[in-house]
């Protein structure tokens, strides 16, 4: 049997790893015996032979069968324990496969207890697979780790029948692929425990208060055919009206997809952790924050009252998730990602959304542009997301929010070899695109900008009125 690690050495090592039994499995005992070698730190190991031993455990310990899996004591900390008392359940679903992603189950497996997906046989080995984890980011690259950096299981749906078991315990998903042609399946799971589940528009608000939010696991959901939220437990024990939030987070997917121009092909899902991958949230599937987040989230009032709290990032990973390369230049990445944010802000929260971040307002815009156009450069543009937005936003509040949804839709109706091929390509028909929507030659206004643009593309838009904002580019 492998020697295991307290919990407490483990992250006081900063190593926290999947480690479980392994009778006969020789190079998972190797590794395990180095790591207790150096547990007490007498030995120091580098982060980089750390890594490769908890890697060879972790891979040793990802081919046990799902009985020889035990529950890791990480576990307990995060993602959390369930009651040795919650009853042990078999639930049955129906799973659309023309959506592909993960498909909530609202079942919740333990640490090292094994759970039975059963589909039917013309399903087994179609590409389906059981997710034991909503937290799927890794953090074998980070220098600390607040969670071990690897908790989510998945698992093949090779047979009628198949057993699953993780050694850190989770939310229970069917995962499936894109493509994948197999109807509406009936898919049912034993011995998982029931996790608080409410789903718009189908859950009864009644049985959410009197019950369903008290249902023993750790981790809840709150769901929609547009967003999920993935949310401790403790958030939603209290929350008596899930579809006010749900409502408000439906509008909020719907304002980016009718900016974006976009067709929905999966709900967009938010999941809160201790630790993320990268940044203070990350977009994605899932997009990632901390756990500070999720009291904010089903939050109505404070979500909608302004832009601070972190409800701009929420709202700007989401705007990440329906960007599109063809019209986001070199420097932009963090630009147009905001023109979500602040759809979002102004059309679904009601807000001025030039107020609800301290380096748009009025006054921080004026500085910005007095500063740069002192000694206007392109390279600095580039390299300041908040600058570079201004120029946006005067668009904006010139023209409105429809050339923006006009342009993107004509952008995701191009046909391939008429799509940019380089950034030249990209800023010049951004240029062009632009300005034949709002009827008027922007093509003075991106030289004062010193945004590079072709003669080809300027003389494009020679035909139209130049348009300049009043008192641009300021003076002194």
């Amino acid at each position: 049997m492998l020697k295991r690690l307290t919990l407490p050495a483990l992250l006081l090592a900063g190593l926290a790893a999947p480690i479980v039994r392994a009778d006969g499995i020789d190079d998972a005992n190797r590794a395990l015996d180095a790591l207790v070698a150096h547990a007490d730190g007498s030995k120091p190991l580098s982060f980089e032979e750390a890594d490769r031993h908890i890697r060879t455990v972790r891979e040793a310990a990802g081919r046990l069968p799902p009985e020889k899996v035990e529950a890791h004591p990480s576990a307990t900390a995060f993602p959390g324990p369930v009651p040795a008392d919650a009853p042990r359940v078999r639930r049955s679903a129906t799973i659309d496969t023309a959506v592909p992603g993960w498909h909530s189950t609202g079942l919740y497996a333990a640490p090292g207890e094994t759970i039975t997906v059963t589909v039917p046989a013309a399903a087994a080995g179609k590409g389906l697979h059981v997710r034991i984890g909503a937290h799927s980011d890794r953090l074998w690259h980070l220098d600390a780790w607040q969670r071990a950096p690897e908790i989510c299981l998945r698992r093949p749906l090779a047979e009628p029948v198949t057993r699953a078991a993780s050694a850190f315990g989770g939310l229970v998903y069917l995962d499936v692929p894109r493509g994948a042609a197999l109807g509406a399946l009936q898919v049912a799971v034993a011995g998982a425990v029931e996790a608080p589940c409410y789903v718009h528009g189908r859950t009864d608000v009644e049985a959410w208060r009197k019950s369903l939010r008290t249902r023993a696991a750790p981790w809840a959901e709150l769901a929609s055919d547009k967003i999920i939220l993935t949310v401790p437990s403790a958030v939603v024990r209290t929350l008596d009206d899930p579809a006010a939030v749900m409502d408000f987070w439906d509008a909020v997917a719907d304002a980016c997809a009718d900016l974006a121009a976009r067709p929905r092909v999966r709900p967009e899902r938010y999941v809160a952790d201790v630790q993320i991958s990268a940044g203070y949230m990350h977009a994605g599937y899932p997009l990632m924050t901390l756990l500070d987040m999720p009291p904010v989230m089903v939050d109505v009032p404070r979500l909608k009252r302004n832009g601070h709290d972190g409800v701009w990032g929420l709202f700007h990973e989401l705007g990440h998730n329906h960007q599109e390369r063809d019209w986001t230049f070199r420097g932009t990445g963090e630009v147009t990602v905001n023109l979500f944010t602040m759809y979002v802000l102004e059309t679904v929260c009601g807000q001025e959304p030039t107020q609800c971040h301290g380096s748009i307002s009025d006054r921080s815009r004026a500085a910005a542009m007095r500063r740069y156009f002192a000694q206007p450069d392109f390279a600095a543009w580039q390299e300041d997301p908040f600058l570079a937005l201004i120029m946006y936003i005067q668009v904006q509040k010139a023209f409105g929010w429809e050339p923006f949804k006009k342009v993107f839709a004509e952008y995701r109706a191009l046909a391939p070899d008429d799509r940019p091929q380089s950034d030249d390509a990209k800023r010049d028909q951004w240029l062009v695109r632009l300005s034949r929507t709002v009827g008027r030659n922007l093509g003075p206004f991106f030289e004062a900008w010193r945004i590079p643009t072709s003669e080809a593309a300027r003389q494009q838009i020679a035909n139209l009125p130049a348009w300049m904002p009043d008192g641009f580019p300021p003076k002194g």
